[in-house]
């Protein structure tokens, strides 16, 4: 029956969708808040986990990068195209399937022998992801405009981010006490953020537009330049992401760090996007302006400078924590140019989970032969190559702009 009800368009919705917007509903509230710490909380857990098993398994580095990049690819791929279905059959069939599928990639990760394995059900967890992120990011930009868009954008920010922060932290613990126990607990809380979806997700017709004055055509033509100039660097700092998640836990190794201290340093990246999504959230002065985004950037130049140097654990700490603080505002800014610019949210949504799928799809396949065949700090070195060219591009899309726009 609960299957069923899965599919089921329920009659009566549309009076309490209208209802709604001037109504607050609190458990859908509390989703917001909740619905992307489960996901990205399970995410974390799995794929630090996920890598050191490859690794115990006698995984090469370039079947590391696969285990990343097959995921990104089957993600970036499809997220523009479940974002337009998402406009078309609404968000909560799609919002309500992803954590039963992951929930079963889980289990069956604790009963991987294979290497092969466990590449294919990345296959799946990437799916799962194109149909979650694009269908949860239209669902909440539906419920307001203006400022309140801005502000849910920034809880759900928070939300995911917190997961990055304690996941890694929690998987290397658990993975040192008993290898399969992160995929047990992965699978639970999976299943428990299915109860809560299916019971507080419902569909809602997006609100509509806050009467102001529409921009004139020289603001309109510098806002899209930000959307594009958001999107080249959201791409850069998802493939440096990429190489940290599925490349830096081989490195460490090879430095003779332990799996629960792998885990607490990538830990530092969740606690520099949190604060970077919170400081944001908490103010709109970084809205369309230049200083912030290129600054970001500078700050994972260097983070990036120290990881190819460095071989202490404190300063890789500070090295993720300067490359999250840079990953807030690229996301952020991206996330919201898209679904505050472009009409249909879902479509906006999907192309910005697309492009910074591509990032994370070529990071790591691509950081995984630079270490193959040029040493295992390669990866960032290309990384590094890799943001400088996107600052530039950034540089060319916006350098148009005056006053302002570069403030």
């Amino acid at each position: 029956m609960i299957i069923a009800q899965l599919f089921e368009n329920k009659p009566g919705y549309e009076r309490a969708e209208r209802e709604y917007h001037t109504v607050p509903n609190i458990s859908e509230k509390m989703t917001v808040r909740l619905a992307p710490f489960g996901m990205d909380f399970v995410f974390s857990i799995y794929y630090l986990a996920a890598p050191l098993l490859l690794i115990d398994l006698q995984a090469n580095p370039v079947q590391l990068g696969l285990v990343g990049t097959l995921a990104a690819s089957v993600h970036m791929g499809m997220a523009h195209l479940m974002g337009h279905v998402s406009d078309w059959m609404g968000r909560r069939r799609l919002i309500i399937s992803a954590p039963v599928i992951y929930a079963a990639t889980c289990l069956l990760m604790t009963q991987v022998r294979e290497i092969w394995v466990i590449l294919a059900l990345s296959v799946v967890n990437g799916f799962c992801l194109s149909i979650y992120w694009p269908s949860l990011q239209a669902w909440i930009a539906d419920r307001q405009t203006g400022a309140g868009l801005a502000r849910n954008i920034g809880s759900f920010n928070l939300s995911w981010t917190a997961a990055t922060l304690v996941g890694p932290i929690l998987s290397g613990s658990l993975y040192s006490f008993y290898p399969r126990l992160p995929f047990f607990i992965a699978a639970a809380i999976a299943l428990m953020l299915f109860f809560l979806v299916f019971t507080t997700v419902q569909e809602h017709e997006a609100v509509s537009q806050e009467k102001i004055e529409p921009p004139d055509v020289e603001t309109s033509k510098r806002r899209s330049r930000f959307l594009y100039a958001a999107w080249v660097a959201n791409f850069a700092s998802w493939f440096i992401l990429g190489n940290a998640r599925y490349q830096f836990p081989k490195l460490a190794r090879e430095l003779s760090v332990p799996p629960h201290i792998v885990g607490v340093l990538l830990g530092f990246l969740g606690f520099a996007l949190f604060l970077g999504f919170y400081l944001l959230r908490r103010t709109d002065r970084w809205h369309f302006g230049g200083s912030f985004l290129f600054g970001a950037q500078i700050l994972a130049l260097l983070g990036i400078s120290l990881i190819v140097v460095s071989e202490e654990p404190i300063l890789f700490a500070l090295a993720f924590f300067l490359i999250g603080l840079c990953c807030s505002m690229t996301y952020y800014s991206s996330l919201y140019y898209a679904v505050h610019l472009l009409k249909r949210k879902g479509r906006g949504s999907g192309l910005h989970e697309s492009i910074l799928g591509g990032g994370a799809v070529l990071g790591p396949i691509l950081g995984g032969v630079a270490a193959q065949y040029a040493g295992l700090r390669a990866p960032y070195v290309l990384c590094f190559a890799v943001l400088t060219a996107a600052i530039g591009l950034e540089l060319l899309l916006v350098k148009k702009d005056k006053g302002p726009a570069l403030r």
